[in-house]
């Protein structure tokens, strides 16, 4: 069925005006809120100790979370798409777990699990080792919802490359470090790129999981995320807020812009 010219300006039109209510506005208004003082007010603002470490952190974050992804996914991708996995159905399901699982119901299980009565609650006695409300408990929170992203997207390019390479190396006497490392990883190379940097926004912005895990203190276990949420709901500074916001929203930008370059990219090859 053809669709009148009419019709599909309407569309159009109705398809960017929801984006610009919904997307477009916000963002300007945060940014006119931001700047109106002046760019030395946002930089003094983003500049203070509790700002800095909240940077920190978000980063140490994604640099633990990032390479732990790449390693699992990409064995759990090769796992799915090469070899007969029992229980192949109850393996994708738990992959698409963190897509449907709200990330409040992470952190309240990380915390009957790694807390003080739970399961593992002896760890921080026997080895000094604090989960909950320390880092590792918000890497472990930002690793279970930023999971699918790699596999997701290495998965399907294995299929779509089939065997036949791989098999021909293994023939010719490759060892299957070799195979991997020569025929495979340049194969999955652009989807691994893309799953990597899925995996980076949605760790910068994971809120809902790490709040739960988190003590919030200024400096010790506070993100950009809570950092924002801090000075909005705590401290009443509703600019220092927007400051963060700006500053979060900035390398979420970069990141979207860094995707979308790979993207064509990988299209144009």
């Amino acid at each position: 069925m053809r669709t009148s010219r009419r019709a599909t300006l309407t569309l159009r039109s109705v398809a960017l005006l929801y984006l610009f209510a919904l997307l477009a506005v916000p963002i300007a208004v945060i940014l006119w809120r931001t700047f109106e003082p002046g760019i030395g007010t946002f930089i003094e603002s983003i500049r203070t100790p509790a700002a800095i470490a909240a940077l920190n952190l978000s980063l140490t974050i994604v640099a633990i979370v990032v390479p732990l992804n790449v390693v699992f996914g990409v064995v759990t991708a090769i796992a799915l798409a090469r070899w007969n996995v029992p229980f192949r159905g109850a393996v994708q399901a738990v992959v698409d777990l963190p897509f449907a699982v709200s990330p409040i119901v992470v952190g309240v299980s990380l915390i009957m699990l790694w807390g003080v009565s739970g399961w593992f609650g002896g760890l921080q006695d026997s080895t000094g080792i604090r989960v909950i409300f320390g880092l590792p408990g918000m890497v472990l929170a930002t690793i279970f919802v930023t999971l699918p992203f790699v596999v997701r997207e290495v998965e399907p390019v294995l299929q779509e490359i089939g065997t036949e390479q791989e098999q021909a190396a293994s023939t010719l006497g490759a060892s299957s470090w070799q195979t991997f490392w020569r025929i495979t990883l340049p194969a999955i190379r652009w989807g691994l790129t893309y799953g990597v940097i899925l995996t980076v926004a949605r760790a910068l912005g994971e809120f809902g999981a790490v709040i739960m895990v988190s003590s919030g203190f200024p400096g010790v276990s506070q993100t950009l995320t809570l950092l924002v949420h801090s000075r909005y709901i705590d401290d009443h500074n509703t600019y220092g807020a927007y400051a963060a916001a700006t500053l979060l929203m900035g390398l979420a930008i970069a990141t979207l812009l860094l995707m979308t370059l790979l993207d064509r990219k990988r299209s144009t090859r």
